[in-house]
């Protein structure tokens, strides 16, 4: 059976399932690049979310207030002048917002990223370490971008390329702001990077770490080496999670049981995905979807 691809969310669902609202009413654009202010999050988005991936890449600007995100295994918590960077595909849920949150959400389409990164290095940088802390001034300087960015005219002619520009002009003031490593990573970071950039884009089908380690050019001892170096964990594990996290999503729905949803995930038989998911999260499948079906009704009952 092939693995039925997890819940996929573009800017229009996320309103719809995510938002007591209308996007219209906030001036809901289209195009490749978006830009909304922060404040009207806390009023509109129901929190905490369900997992979720997105079809886009965004950046969240926090100029004050903040909240907790997760993305994939890990939560942030999110404070004044702290930019996050989420990548298209990657697992996330937003569990709090604070009330008094400002700044900027800014949509990119994942067709734009070799245009702002030209450097790869970078990319991986700030995918590898998606939250970053800014100095009061820098928050300031790229939330002035973001006015600039908002306010274009789409009817001018250059509007495209203006958009462009002041997006590549925020990325490049981040790349020098943050507090990520500026220099380029050594050897062993830069295969863990690549690793895990490759594990967000084949985990549904690919379980086995000599497919990594062939896939980087490596050896599977160099791999484990370099990975549990940099992570303190082996790459089997970051495997497991993966897989796990992803089953999440599937479980949230009520169109699959946990047998099938093991057989969509390849699992050779329903009670080895139950043990593997008790291990990691404490609870059995079943146990996890009864208990996530209870908080939804919560959720949408409060909204």
């Amino acid at each position: 059976m092939n693995p039925k691809p997890v819940d996929i969310v573009n800017v229009e669902q996320f309103n719809a399932r995510f938002m007591d609202t209308n996007w219209d009413q906030f001036g809901f654009r289209t195009g490749v690049i978006q830009v909304y202010p922060l404040s009207i999050a806390p009023l509109t988005i129901l929190t905490p979310s369900p997992l979720f991936r997105t079809d886009y890449n965004f950046l969240l600007l926090i100029e004050q207030g903040g909240g907790q995100q997760q993305i994939n295994t890990d939560t942030f918590e999110l404070k004044a002048n702290d930019v996050l960077f989420i990548r298209e595909g990657h697992l996330n849920a937003i569990k709090s917002i604070e009330k008094d949150t400002t700044g900027y959400f800014i949509y990119i389409d994942s067709t734009l990223l070799p245009q702002l990164f030209i450097d790869n290095t970078l990319l991986h940088r700030l995918t590898f370490h998606p939250k970053q802390s800014l100095t009061k001034p820098a928050m300031e300087w790229i939330c002035s971008c973001c006015e600039l960015l908002s306010s274009q005219v789409k009817d001018d002619p250059y509007a495209d390329q203006i958009q462009l520009g002041l997006l590549r002009t925020i990325i490049l003031k981040l790349a020098g702001a943050t507090n990520a490593p500026q220099s380029k990573p050594n050897r062993q970071t830069e295969i863990t990077m690549l690793f895990k950039e490759l594990l967000y884009e084949n985990f549904l089908t690919c379980r086995d770490v000599t497919f990594y380690a062939t896939s980087l050019s490596v050896s599977t001892n160099y791999l484990n080496r370099c990975v549990n170096q940099v992570t303190n964990k082996t790459p089997k594990q970051h495997i497991s999670e993966m897989v796990i996290m992803h089953s999440k999503v599937l479980l949230q729905s009520q169109a699959q049981d946990v047998s099938q949803i093991a057989f969509a995930l390849n699992f050779s038989a329903p009670s080895y995905f139950g043990r593997l998911f008790k291990q990691l999260t404490g609870k059995t499948p079943t146990e996890y979807k009864k208990t996530f079906m209870q908080d939804l009704s919560e959720y949408w009952q409060d909204s």
